[in-house]
């Protein structure tokens, strides 16, 4: 069985790794891709909350809740989206879906530590501008695609009875394709930039978690998380070339020498967030919470690949959620062992298109359904907004259906009788 598990865990990452288009945004154009949700769909049904943390589940936002794992513990997550964008002129349709987790949590005597592999950002986009104003007029289209994926190792401790920290150092890599092609009324040839960016950097965060219990059943969760600034190097190359456009024949392809250009080697900056969060609940039965996180201002440019009216300024997101549990125990109802999760996040990108802030809220709910003894389906729901139809952007609205999977305990331990 845990073969399988190994050779599961292998394969996945690797479907993660090269299949980058988890996103159909317009949004991720710009920078290194649109920001994907780095934690577990348990707590993203919570509307994003990672104060939360239990002896059975992986919490993937926050290094210190592996310290509470007691089980070896195997999680994945997909997603599937569907999405609206909306302009001033016109309405269209998209979807896509992603592998959005893959990781292990392995409790030790001391400490407990996990590995895994999570897309970071996604590219994945087609836009088209057309401009009759001039003589000749001309069309531009624009295609993109890839991404950021985090490879990461993390270690949880308890430090004292209340007190857990945690650390994960992640690897960050990737690769970025913009393509741009320019068409001119009236002439055979189009001319076509693409742009390759090949990424990697490496990152540390810290966590603090703590627990106090102010009564007989109530216990106070408090967590502190600080993602640490850090430099993304990236290896670049740019061609120009034409094509015909009656029979797709493939003109001259240039190289252009981004060595001259000093752009060869350049470095993209992930600016610093920090996260605090506090919650009250009961065990296995309830719990509400409340987060706060904010990202430092400047970064994220991609000197290849940049835009004067762009600009990228602090971020932040508001999470407020919670689960009940009716009756973890029960043996007569099924309905009364599920997690019932619900939240919802006010988020501000920190992305301003011509003085525009790109803003996003989304509404989540999700259930928990326990099986196999400490596994668990999870399955979430999300119902959103990205973005304004001002000064000419566009508005997506999208539905997002995601399923987790956390296997546990009778996966993993060998049962000691026949």
């Amino acid at each position: 069985m845990k073969k399988t598990f190994l050779n599961l865990f292998f394969f996945t990452a690797s479907f993660i790794s090269f299949s980058q288009s988890g996103t159909s945004s317009p949004y991720s154009f710009y920078g290194v891709g649109s920001n994907t949700f780095e934690g577990s769909i348990d707590n993203r049904s919570m509307g994003g909350l990672s104060i939360y943390s239990d002896s059975i589940h992986l919490n993937l936002t926050n290094p210190a809740s592996f310290s509470e794992l007691k089980r070896v513990n195997y999680s994945l997550g997909i997603t599937y989206d569907d999405l609206t964008f909306k302009s001033e002129n016109a309405n269209e349709n998209s979807n896509s879906s992603n592998v959005n987790y893959l990781a292990v949590g392995i409790p030790t005597k001391y400490f407990t530590f996990g590995f895994g592999v999570i897309p970071k950002t996604s590219v994945g986009y087609m836009l088209e501008n057309t401009n009759e104003t001039v003589v000749p007029s001309f069309v531009d289209r624009y295609r993109g695609e890839g991404g950021v994926n985090t490879a990461f190792l993390t270690f949880g401790f308890k430090v004292l009875k209340k007190i857990r920290l945690g650390i994960t150092t992640n690897y960050e890599f990737g690769n970025l394709n913009h393509i741009t092609t320019r068409f001119l009324e009236d002439v055979e040839l189009a001319t076509r930039i693409e742009s390759n960016s090949s990424l990697s950097g490496i990152n540390n965060v810290y966590s603090l978690l703590f627990r106090e219990k102010i009564s007989n059943k109530l216990t106070l969760h408090a967590s502190y998380i600080l993602s640490q600034q850090f430099n993304l190097g990236s290896t670049n190359t740019q061609t120009l070339s034409t094509y015909s456009l009656s029979n797709q024949y493939g003109g001259d392809i240039e190289e252009i020498d981004l060595v001259a250009l000093n752009l060869d080697k350049t470095e993209i900056i992930v600016p610093k967030s920090q996260t605090i969060g506090l919650g009250i609940g009961v065990e296995t039965k309830w719990f509400i919470g409340a987060e706060f996180e904010q990202t430092d201002g400047g970064g994220l440019d991609n000197k290849l690949f940049s835009l004067d009216n762009v600009e990228f300024k602090k971020g932040s997101r508001f999470s407020f959620g919670g689960f009940y549990i009716p009756k973890y125990d029960s043996f007569t109802s099924f309905f009364s062992r599920l997690v019932y999760r619900g939240g919802f996040r006010v988020e501000d990108s920190g992305l301003h298109i011509d003085n525009q802030s790109i803003k996003e809220v989304g509404f989540n709910f999700g259930f928990g359904i326990p099986f196999q003894g400490f596994s668990s389906i999870n399955l979430g729901f999300e119902v959103g907004k990205r973005g304004t139809t001002s000064a000419g952007l566009i508005q997506e609205n999208f539905f997002s259906v995601r399923l987790g999977m956390s296997l546990s305990d009778l996966w993993f331990v060998k049962n000691k009788y026949n």
